[in-house]
């Protein structure tokens, strides 16, 4: 429906199996391997394992394509057939005689057929899909199959794929025998962020892109939140977010086609109009990130209508020990007494920084103006902390963010750890700094001069957003690096310093980077 808007040759994310479209990730390159070399090396039995949708039947596909013409080949994508009727679809598919029904007859007929094609200097492989499906009476049958051989080496290479439950089957007694014969295993895990992100620009190109249609890096990182790398979901978001697109004329697909896209795939239509709002399956609250300067002690009073006891709805890693009740210990004797219990969170920066801040916060917060920010994921580590995560109505104090991971401190003092994968969905809809700086209320626009432009422009320059020496007049030039820094946290765009943008300068001054 959209190819022809998008100027591709076919569906790039069709959820029908298609070897062309076979995204070669590190993973898939060494299952792929590891297959050809079970079966160059007769091994016997290789095993497949991977989650639903995580390419295993593509994967298979590629493998059949890539084989040698001297290798004949067998798939069964059935297997709820009883054992006869396997037998006859192996048969078949081998080009041979499968339409008796004696077991005897059938297993002659397929030895025969083996025995000839060693002859010949050929091999035979069985692929057989969806494994986890098989009874135990087939499973057997298949076990008796890999009895197919000469004195030194096996007549039929047989590669059972399935599910991790397949892994559980064959682990039990009753399967030992089966289990024992399997020489080669792997297992496809989901695909990474940085994967995910080169498999939509994969599908695209294989579909005829040039480059005119692409996902939004927010678009791809939505992508990945929902569907967790497996590439049948990516393939199900990213279609209906070009339709979306599409329907909207668009041709770039943004975080709010994703976002419209998903709403429609979970079947929740009440908002699908884009309103704000939306939330991952991995958001069980809306999340509102506020950054507090230890610098400033009178921020902290009467926080109780707005921050609660904890919740992450997310896998933590705990990172030393939980520690006392923020009661019990306040201020100096705060930190001189996690100091000596958690020595492990103690060498974490900004862990003492975000232990004064838990020591000065009441139960209440009034006064401080509110910056509402909507940074890009990768500037996440360019925000200012300590800074306090609202989670759920619940709070943490972030102290360090990475390329993979962000660290917390939780109200027990514990130190906790975040995929960033994870936390990314979390923070990324309603990050809030809060402040009390001694700011002027003063607005600077094109053609204003003055040390202050100078000092603005020297700022820019030292975080990246300016280009060519400060010249104390807000030109052009500085103006389109003030419009860069608003649209990477999430501003709004004019190019013009006013009070939001200068608190933001001002606390990314005061952070140090």
């Amino acid at each position: 429906m959209f190819e022809k808007y998008f100027s591709l040759s076919e569906n790039p994310f069709n959820l029908t199996p298609d070897p062309k479209f076979l995204f070669m990730a590190r993973q898939h390159q060494e299952a792929q391997s590891f297959l050809e070399y079970g079966i160059q090396q007769r091994k016997g039995f290789v095993l497949i394992t991977g989650e639903v949708g995580t390419g295993k039947t593509t994967l298979c596909r590629s493998l059949m394509a890539s084989l040698s013409p001297k290798v004949r080949s067998a798939l069964v994508l059935n297997p709820s057939l009883s054992d006869i009727e396997l037998l006859q679809t192996i048969n078949q598919d081998f080009g041979i005689n499968g339409t008796h029904t004696s077991k005897k007859t059938l297993l002659d007929t397929l030895y025969d057929f083996l025995i000839e094609t060693f002859v010949r200097g050929e091999n035979a492989v069985l692929i057989i899909d969806e494994c986890q499906n098989l009874s135990p009476q087939v499973l057997e049958q298949i076990r008796m199959l890999s009895n197919l051989e000469t004195e030194k080496e096996k007549l039929l290479q047989i590669v059972l794929v399935g599910q991790p439950e397949l892994g559980t089957m064959l682990s039990c007694e009753s399967m030992k025998q089966i289990n024992d014969r399997i020489v080669l295993r792997y297992h496809l895990w989901p695909l990474s962020r940085r994967d995910t992100r080169e498999y939509l620009s994969h599908r695209l190109v294989v579909a005829g892109a040039k480059g005119d249609v692409q996902f939004t890096p927010w678009a791809v990182r939505c992508i990945y939140a929902y569907s967790r790398g497996v590439p049948r979901k990516i393939n199900a978001v990213a279609e209906r977010a070009m339709l979306v697109s599409y329907l909207n004329s668009r041709k770039q697909i943004t975080r709010a086609s994703v976002r419209t896209a998903v709403r429609e795939l979970q079947g929740n239509y009440e908002y699908a109009n884009n309103k704000p709002g939306f939330l991952f399956p991995v958001i069980s609250g809306m999340v509102a990130v506020v950054i507090i300067g230890i610098m400033w002690p009178s921020f902290f009073t009467d926080l109780s209508d707005i921050l609660k006891p904890a919740v992450v709805a997310t896998e933590t890693t705990f990172i030393g020990e939980v520690m006392p009740p923020l009661e019990e210990t306040s201020g100096e004797g705060a930190v001189q007494s996690i100091q000596t219990q958690t020595p492990s969170a103690w060498a974490i920066p900004h862990y003492k920084d975000a232990l004064e801040i838990l020591a000065q916060i009441p139960d209440g917060l009034n006064g401080p103006d509110i910056l509402n920010l909507h940074p890009m994921p990768d500037h996440l580590k360019e925000i200012p902390y300590p800074s306090i995560v609202s989670v759920h109505g619940g709070y943490f104090v972030l102290v360090q963010a990475g390329d993979e991971y962000v660290r917390v401190v939780g109200k027990d003092k514990a130190v906790l750890e975040m995929p960033m994968e994870e936390f990314i969905p979390l923070y990324q809809w309603n990050l809030m700094l809060t402040h009390a700086l001694a700011l002027k209320k003063d607005i600077y626009t094109l053609n204003d001069e003055g040390p202050e432009i100078a000092r603005i422009q020297q700022l820019l320059l030292r975080f990246g957003y300016l280009q060519g020496e400060p010249q104390a007049v807000y030109d052009l030039n500085t103006a389109r690096g003030v419009e860069t820094l608003q649209e990477r946290f999430g501003l709004k765009r004019d190019g013009i310093v006013g009070q939001d943008t200068m608190t933001l300068i001002t606390l990314l001054e005061k952070s140090g980077r």
